[in-house]
């Protein structure tokens, strides 16, 4: 089964960011609404899973932002999710990587290749333990999607000693 991109899915904000509240939007197909809320403004990736939907989005707060990850069924119930972010970072949204069937590999934070490998079926996962550092994630046993971080390889030449 093959992560591919799908232009069809779109964001209406419903409500904006400010300083206390997170932005909110309907997630629409073909310009239909579809009823399912979501937390979120900007949508970086729609990606199909077999039935599954693989949304990524991002907050549009500048200098603190977020990247929020939703698996979604074909009935738009969520089945997992995850937040990217820390205070005071921002992170931009980039290098979108389908080469391999079931994984996504992107770039968020500056020198990090962020990994998603899309999970089959629900998988045991210890809450707070089991992702790496900035990702965040509803209190829950399992896990429907696994995100690991490598930093990017070195380039260019040495520094001058």
């Amino acid at each position: 089964m093959n992560v591919t991109p799908d232009c069809n899915y779109s964001l209406r904000i419903i409500t904006p960011s400010t300083s206390e509240q997170t932005p909110s939007c309907e997630l629409m197909i073909f310009d239909t609404p579809t009823g399912k809320i979501l937390d979120g403004a900007v949508l970086e990736a729609a990606l199909v899973w077999g039935d599954l939907l693989l949304l990524c989005m991002t907050d549009d707060v500048p200098y603190e932002e977020g990247l929020r990850i939703v698996l979604l069924d074909q009935d738009y119930k969520t089945l997992d999710s995850a937040l990217i972010g820390a205070m005071y970072s921002t992170g931009v949204f980039s290098d979108l990587d389908l080469t391999e069937a079931d994984t996504v590999r992107f770039r968020f934070f500056r020198g990090l290749v962020y990994t998603l490998t899309l999970l089959p079926q629900a998988s045991f996962a210890l809450p707070f333990f089991s992702d790496p550092g900035a990702v965040w994630r509803p209190f829950k046993w399992t896990r429907r999607f696994r995100i690991d971080t490598h930093p990017l390889p070195e380039t260019g030449t040495p520094p001058p000693q």
